[in-house]
């Protein structure tokens, strides 16, 4: 192997047809395909499922009328084993196009905690992770009481008191999820009223054992050795609540800094049509695609991400098949 910074020119000792960057519904769906075409490919992702993972429920995906999103993760990684197929369990820190003299056509060098990577083409499926607060005592607390998945983590509440700060969306379902295991939710929104789909406030506002607490400004979260508190501001009045944990549920940012290709104000992954009429999952780069969460499409969905991760391996075997 034979790596010189400045030009970037590596010499791999295995060239991949394809790496997938991301263990969620997209890279998972593009995995498949790629097997299924016997392609020779890499898949790198921190963990598997994504955030499937944190789906309390999941009603709409096709032929599973129910399901928890651990039980859906489940299903997609017994489709996973049927075509063999590992995740590098390595952080991606670069992607960059090979250059300099001597290097073996295009291509692209994929740099991860672990190792150095070449590729033909990448899609990138990385997917979001969970937006920080902000506050005094969040990475104190982080394991200790701090939490971003309450479908991971609920059942450690088992009659405890806990806080959830979000009023969206993930927040309602995040706080309906731990109100079947915590002795009290307090539902806190920096929002004069909950926003979000109307059938989860009907919800919310149903349960006995939830609280929701709005125009809250989170100041701090405390403790000693683990959460007891959190600390609040409501107008010029300052307040606390006991607590014996706080789930952060504010929204998400894309996992998208390791590559350059050209992205939305949101830091998501723009995608491009290309020489047909339609998108074809292609980025600002040419050889490297993008599909799921961590792209501009507009609806964020586990059916939508895995339809995305398909089309992303099309468009891929076509490309690959253009540049042989």
């Amino acid at each position: 192997m034979f790596l010189m910074v400045g030009v970037f020119y590596y010499q791999g000792d295995e060239m991949y047809d394809l790496i997938i960057i991301g263990g969620g519904p997209a890279g998972i769906t593009a995995a498949i395909y790629a097997a299924r075409q016997k392609l020779n490919f890499l898949m790198v992702s921190l963990d598997v499922g994504g955030q499937m993972v944190w789906s309390s429920e999941v009603e709409n995906y096709p032929g599973t009328s129910f399901s928890t999103g651990i039980e859906l993760v489940q299903k997609f990684q017994e489709h996973m084993k049927k075509y063999k197929i590992v995740v590098k369990k390595e952080e991606v820190l670069s992607v960059r196009r090979k250059s300099g003299v001597g290097s073996r056509g295009s291509g692209f060098i994929v740099k991860t905690s672990v190792g150095v990577y070449d590729a033909k083409a990448v899609i990138i499926a990385s997917g979001k992770k969970p937006k920080k607060l902000g506050v005094p005592g969040e990475d104190e607390f982080l394991g200790k009481g701090v939490n971003y998945c309450a479908t991971c983590d609920a059942p450690l509440f088992k009659g405890k008191t806990v806080a959830v700060i979000g009023g969206g969306n993930s927040g309602m379902e995040g706080a309906l999820f731990l109100g079947k295991y915590a002795k009290r939710v307090y539902l806190m929104d920096i929002n004069t009223k909950l926003g979000g789909e109307a059938h989860l406030r009907e919800r919310v506002l149903g349960e006995k054992n939830i609280e929701v607490l709005n125009s809250i400004n989170v100041t701090s979260i405390s403790g000693i050795e683990k959460v007891n508190g959190i600390k609040y501001a409501v107008g010029s009045e300052n307040k606390e609540l006991k607590v014996d944990g706080v789930f952060i549920e504010i929204g998400l940012v894309t996992k998208a800094d390791f590559t350059d290709v050209k992205k939305n104000k949101w830091g998501e992954i723009m995608l491009f049509r290309g020489t047909r009429t339609h998108n074809e999952n292609l980025t600002s780069v040419p050889g490297i695609f993008a599909a799921g969460d961590c792209t501009d499409i507009p609806a964020k969905q586990i059916v939508v991400a895995a339809g995305e991760g398909a089309k992303a391996a099309l468009a891929l075997f076509d490309y690959i098949a253009r540049n042989k």
